[in-house]
């Protein structure tokens, strides 16, 4: 057989006998590196020790890239489970997925109770099972042996039953006295697992269905090395610092009330003025980019979530309430209006595209379980936008979207990290995908030119498309490392179709076409959105969205009245401003407006009354004596208009 050994730059071919493993053949062409823990054979990741029989391309997976941060991870489950299962005898383990947030890895088992303090008691375990640097095997056998091995863990069995089809075979992979049904890939050995740490532990269900087997849930997460262990857990102890839970109570931003609404945020006066000063940027990019603002209500009646396929697709997240007989939901997302307000005339194809865009309210039931601060609610505001367009206009609207996104995140908040992921559909199982091959391939390839245009690198996510039309999702790095799931831009052949809304416009014939809708939402969840850039700033916002821009403080209760002028001009100039005028000594008043985290605060004393001057400390401490309230204020306005991240008046020199 023919194989394509590429690592790096370089691709090597050779004839190699069948039937030899990937690590037999990785020797045959003198590769040696030993953070390589599996391979991509045909872009497919395969375990070291599987044989090959055919022609294809092999590529070197190591244990720091993506993929084999994953594998390790997913042996570090195992790993976990083997653990559990050689220190409780009667527990069943029953899946051990890798997660994304927080980047590690957990195990559901059936099992007795356990607490924190007997994590220590199993990572020890785990630390010797790595020791015995037990080599992992992958087996196959048919579904009957399968039922056999595992009739001792009825969720195992449950899982054979349904994902392997009668008369086939399926894997399990073993290490030392411990098998797990799974389909791999992992690592060579128990040996390779470094670098982890038992994380945390909680209650789970049997498929997450209440109704189901209780479970116990064990955290853990895993690094390539030492080092990278310790970056991660140093950077959690920095966002517990930055928690914005933590924050929003001490910056006065938002409460919760959950004896009357658990997840329903309420926004203080601070926190609107934060939230104020997001929305305006947003429609002001909003209006450049063509979108009329449109306002829709919180609730329809459920004809049409029946006719937007809501009530099918999202029921059971939807609040729904009955009025006079009559079914109501609120609404989940704001694009049926949108469509209703497309649906009042009659549209050209010269009027396209028409786009329309609203701070939408609304309301979706999560779990109790899952909700956390801002970053997941129940009544949620969406940037929300729909572009209702001709197939030849998606790549220009794209376009223009993903422009707003880099200069919201690299240009106006300093985030120069983005990962842009194209999801596009299975093309092994297309049935379930709405519309025709044609238009998903020619928007697909839309989207495709719209970032490669601009030369931005991305990841195709093939088969995570929604069923109605391929999608750009945007992660976003903050300041401590930690990746958000933010923007996205999604086609939609769905709702336009005749079967559901039915949207029109003539073309140069006068005949009529369907028009492709385009989702999108840029900061996302406003609310969520707030919750990642008050720990992105860890509360210390840039003076335009800083909720209090400027605190006047006064030294003595004579330099009382002119401060109190100060505040006034300030005020009228449209300064958010805000005073501490009482009798407490100066030390404690500045002591308590550093930790409001204030850009800017103005102390008036006996020098300043006398000079008709300011001074002017920062957030950083440092200060500037004696100076024109005049010149701050021109250069306060100045920060604010250019959205200046820093502040820097007090590192001028006059």
């Amino acid at each position: 057989m023919r194989i394509a050994f590429r690592y790096g730059e370089k691709t090597r071919e050779k004839e190699i006998e069948g039937g030899k493993s990937i690590s037999e053949i990785i020797k045959d062409f003198g590769y040696v590196d030993k953070d390589m823990i599996a391979a991509k054979f045909n872009g497919k990741p395969m375990d070291l020790s599987t044989k090959l029989t055919e022609d294809g391309t092999l590529e070197p997976i190591k244990i720091d890239s993506p993929e084999g941060v994953h594998i390790l991870r997913h042996s570090g489950a195992h790993i976990l489970a083997q653990a559990v299962l050689e220190l409780y005898r009667d527990a069943k383990p029953t899946i051990g997925p890798v997660t994304d947030d927080p980047p590690g890895f957990y195990y559901d088992i059936k099992m007795e109770n356990v607490s924190l303090e007997d994590l220590p008691k199993i990572e020890e375990k785990m630390r010797e099972i790595v020791g015995r640097n037990l080599e992992v095997i992958r087996r196959e056998y048919g579904k009957e042996k399968l039922l056999e091995m595992f009739k001792w863990n009825p969720f195992k069995v449950e899982l054979i039953q349904e994902n392997v089809p009668d008369g086939s075979k399926s894997s399990v992979y073993e290490q030392g006295d411990f098998i797990d049904f799974c389909l791999g890939p992992h690592l060579p050995s128990t040996g390779y697992l470094k670098a982890f740490r038992l994380t945390s532990v909680s209650n789970a269900y049997w498929r997450g269905n209440e109704n189901n087997e209780p479970l116990v849930r064990i955290y853990g997460t895993a690094f390539p090395n030492e080092k990278m262990l310790k970056e991660y857990f140093t950077m959690l102890e920095e966002a517990k610092r930055r928690d914005h839970r933590k924050l929003g109570t001490e910056l006065d931003l938002f409460i919760f009330r959950p004896e009357y609404g658990p997840a329903f945020p309420i926004f203080t006066p601070k926190g609107v003025a934060l939230r104020n000063e997001l929305i305006n940027y947003m429609k002001s990019l909003n209006r450049r980019a063509g979108y009329e603002e449109v306002w829709t209500p919180h609730a329809y009646k459920t004809a049409l979530w029946d006719k937007s396929g809501h009530m099918s697709h999202y029921r059971e997240n939807m609040f729904l309430m009955k009025i006079e007989d009559e079914d109501y939901g609120m609404k989940p997302m704001n694009c049926p209006g949108h469509i209703l307000i497309y649906q009042r005339k009659s549209w050209s194809y010269r009027d396209l595209p028409v786009k329309f865009s609203e701070f939408g309210t609304v309301y979706r039931y999560e779990k109790s379980g899952v909700t956390s601060g801002l970053l997941r609610v129940r009544s949620l505001t969406q940037d929300d936008g729909h572009a209702f367009v001709r197939l030849d206009q998606v790549e220009q609207e794209v376009g223009i979207l993903i422009d707003i996104v880099k200069e919201v995140y690299n240009r106006t908040f300093g985030i120069k990290e983005l990962r842009f992921k194209l999801s596009t559909r299975d093309e092994n199982n297309t049935s379930k995908f709405t519309g025709s091959t044609e238009v998903w391939n020619r928007a697909t390839e839309a989207l495709k030119k719209s970032l490669e245009g601009r030369n931005i690198p991305y990841e195709i996510k093939e088969g995570e498309a929604a069923f109605y039309g391929p999608k750009i999702d945007v992660d976003v790095r903050d300041a401590i490392g930690r990746y958000w799931q933010l923007s996205t831009i999604q086609l939609d052949f769905f709702m336009p179709d005749r079967d559901h809304f039915d949207l029109r416009y003539t073309d140069e014939k006068d005949n009529p076409q369907q028009p492709i809708m385009i989702h999108r939402a840029i900061y996302g969840s406003l609310d969520r959105f707030m919750g990642v850039i008050t720990e992105h700033f860890a509360g210390a916002f840039p003076v335009w969205l800083s909720p209090i821009q400027v605190k006047v403080i006064n030294v003595t209760e004579s330099s009382e009245e002119y401060a109190r002028k100060v505040v006034d001009i300030l005020s009228m100039r449209n300064i958010r401003v805000d005073s501490d005028l009482s009798s407490e000594t100066i030390n404690k008043k500045i002591r308590n407006t550093h930790g409001e985290k204030i850009p800017y605060t103005i102390i008036i004393g006996e020098k300043e009354v006398a000079g008709k001057s300011i001074s002017v400390r920062d957030r950083k401490n440092r200060q500037k004596n004696g100076v024109s309230l005049d010149s701050f204020l021109e250069e306060m306005e100045r920060e604010i208009e250019e959205k200046a991240l820093d502040i820097t008046f007090c590192e001028k020199q006059e």
